[in-house]
């Protein structure tokens, strides 16, 4: 009986060696540096099949990371990729489908690296509600201990990863690329059908929300450490296209929304004494930006029923296009945006009601527009319908959440902080 365990456990000891050296050897979140192989591994079209946070949890731990960029699809999609387009030393470091949660999680493990010296992280309504927490591929990454060799370990046994890594093999194989939601061109109506349906569902997704304060705290907690040590913290609000913003103000969220911005602005004024050891963007260690609020970019008319061409500034009513992430770089580094259309505002408690009162005075001007028109007409008829609220099963900070972040705060590299 004995031989047949030892036997046994042999071959299990085997299968899961096997098993992790495949993953590993694959590399479909690029994180171990595994060498690729011409046609079979060489091409990385899976790093973002978990959103991410795998390959970005690596990266920060790893350590090295002069500036980071942090927020949701929307920074994912709607900044360069390419650091080579980013100002010097910035890398982006955006996942899909995040939260303040994972985000704060982020910052907190890129600045136990000494090198960390500015973080520009995108914010909004989304990210502080209490629908979501952390994805599944959340706890394999070293996001969640910081602890990049323990994160690897978890990877390569894990069946999410083989998955990854067959498909990897198999866009090698043949070519392909993973689907993508962009394109430069759309069949006639395929965008018209993104904005009306994208309004539709978003008005059901405010219904339901619930902000949740404790995020909002939490990610107050990381930014007085890292900004009493030094790193630039430089907040920014999203854009969204105007057909996304009635249906939240139509869900009645808009109340909701300039709290949030009042709340932020606060969370951001009581660390803005501080002064950066190395600040990447002119200003002090904590600064706050807004670029929402029906801006002459993001109220670009909707595609019509016939176009084919991108629209030129959203690919849909969530998501901007890069050049408008760039332009807004350049908005906070202190420079002109290519296209005059894209503004921002610097959010101060002095700022706060002038530019409020701005937001209420463009909305009025869109809605008496032929676009405004016609959102109110589908939002009107949408509420008609009575939807039903989409509601998630609320997902609230625990304490071994509280303690994670802890500790990775506990271990951030100190620097030469000036008050």
């Amino acid at each position: 009986m004995p031989r047949y365990a030892v036997t046994l456990l042999i071959a299990l000891f085997a299968a899961l060696a096997g098993f992790s050296s495949f993953n590993a050897l694959v590399d479909p979140f690029n994180i171990t540096g595994s060498p690729g192989i011409p046609g079979l591994t060489s091409r990385d079209t899976r790093v973002y099949d978990d959103g991410g946070r795998v390959h970005v949890g690596d990266e920060l731990a790893r350590g090295g990371v002069r500036a980071i960029l942090l927020g949701s699809s929307r920074t994912v999609d709607g900044f360069p990729r390419d650091p080579a387009d980013l100002p010097d030393g910035f890398i982006n470091a955006g996942m899909r489908g995040t939260n303040i949660f994972e985000l704060s999680q982020a910052a907190a493990l890129a600045a136990q690296s000494g090198d960390l010296r500015c973080v520009v992280i995108g914010l909004d309504l989304d990210e502080f509600g209490t629908h979501s927490k952390a994805k599944s591929t959340y706890w394999l990454s070293a996001l969640r201990d910081g602890n990049a060799d323990f994160a690897r370990a978890r990877v390569a046994l894990s069946p999410s990863t083989f998955g990854a890594s067959i498909q990897l093999l198999a866009d090698n194989l043949t070519g392909s690329e993973p689907r993508v939601p962009w394109a430069d061109t759309y069949p006639a109506g395929a965008q018209r059908a993104r904005y009306e349906n994208g309004a539709r569902g978003i008005y059901r997704f405010y219904l339901g929300y619930r902000f949740d304060p404790e995020r909002l705290a939490l990610f107050e907690r990381v930014l007085d450490r890292l900004t009493a040590e030094g790193v630039q913290v430089t907040g920014f609000i999203h854009p969204l296209h105007a057909w996304r913003e009635e249906a939240m103000f139509r869900a009645g969220r808009g109340e909701d929304y300039l709290a949030f911005r009042a709340a932020l602005t606060e969370t951001f004024a009581r660390h803005a004494d501080r002064t950066p050891s190395h600040a990447c963007q002119p200003g002090g260690a904590a600064q706050l930006y807004d670029f929402s609020g029906f801006r002459p970019f993001a109220a670009v008319n909707a595609p019509a029923a016939g176009d084919t061409a991108a629209h030129p500034t959203f690919y849909e009513p969530s998501h901007y296009l890069p050049h408008i992430g760039a332009d807004m770089l350049a908005i906070m580094n202190g420079e002109g945006p290519a296209d005059p259309r894209v503004t921002g505002d610097r959010l101060t408690p002095e700022t706060l009601a002038g530019t409020a009162a701005a937001i209420e005075s463009r909305r009025a001007a869109w809605l008496a527009g032929a676009d405004g028109v016609t959102v109110s007409g589908l939002l009107d008829a949408v509420i008609a319908n009575a939807p039903s609220a989409e509601v998630e099963t609320p997902q609230f900070l625990n304490r071994d959440d509280e303690t994670s972040v802890s500790d990775k705060l506990a271990r951030i590299a100190p620097r030469a902080a000036r008050r």
